[in-house]
């Protein structure tokens, strides 16, 4: 089995940066995703330009966390009245949201990292948002259009006959909270290799840093990114994913 260990939040602060780089770093993780719209991501893109992140990096599509990169105005139906993104919660509950703006703010999100001199290898959104039935028609449309590879469209509700581009063959999302430990990693990649031994896992995670003192403003999810960065970067993972034969990859294998 190949699994893409794909390092969620890049751009987040420059702590997540600096624990997704050293991640990177020590071979499990191939694959990161920039945020482009957070107070990290400008440390984050020269980060990028130095050299420092050492396999493939994608977009972050953020639609519940931030301000929008284009005007409020234009995306009235995504937005608070201070102008920032509706939180998760809310946006999940919404059952009518103009796919136009939806549509339009994800491509001004892909300009931004163009247009900072970012090679994207592949795509995936932030809380999910953009899997979200009343979302996910503009995510296949954007997907397609762009062609790049991207994160599984079908984590609410099945179906992505219509998302034209690369997907892993399945997307664990359990390497997270409680489930953040070296025992359940272990056994989520045993279950998916008994499934389709020849096939592409992508497994989500969220590397951060004890030393994090700005992450507790802007995120709920907070020491368990540093457990997470302990499992990842330790030899017994690497030893292990070796013996059981799973070979990690990046998205730009696909």
């Amino acid at each position: 089995m190949k699994l893409i260990m794909n390092a969620d939040d890049f751009g987040l602060t420059t702590e997540v940066n600096r624990a997704i780089i050293k991640c990177m770093e020590h071979g499990v993780v191939k694959a990161t995703t920039l945020m482009v719209n957070q107070p990290g991501t400008a440390d984050a893109i020269n980060l990028i330009k130095q050299g420092k992140v050492c396999g493939d990096v994608g977009l972050h599509l953020t639609l519940t966390s931030g301000r929008p990169i284009l005007p409020a105005h234009a995306v009235p139906d995504l937005v608070d009245e201070d102008g920032y993104f509706l939180s998760n919660p809310v946006l999940t509950k919404k059952k009518t949201i103009n796919l136009e703006q939806v549509y339009n703010e994800l491509s001004a999100q892909y300009q931004h990292a163009i247009e900072s001199g970012v090679k994207l290898s592949h795509l995936d959104c932030h809380h999910f948002a953009a899997t979200l039935p009343q979302i996910k028609p503009a995510y296949i449309d954007f997907a397609n259009n762009v062609g790049l590879p991207s994160r599984r469209a079908d984590v609410f509700e099945p179906g992505q006959s219509d998302l034209h581009v690369p997907t892993p063959d399945a997307l664990d999302i359990t390497f997270y909270d409680n489930g953040a430990t070296f025992v359940h990693l272990q056994t989520l990649l045993l279950q998916h290799q008994a499934d389709f031994p020849h096939g592409i896992l992508e497994v989500m995670c969220h590397p951060g840093s004890f030393n994090d003192t700005s992450i507790n403003a802007i995120s709920s999810y907070t020491t368990q990114r540093c457990k997470e960065t302990q499992i990842l970067t330790s030899v017994e993972l690497s030893n292990w994913l070796a013996k059981y034969d799973i070979e990690c990859i990046g998205f730009s294998q696909l």
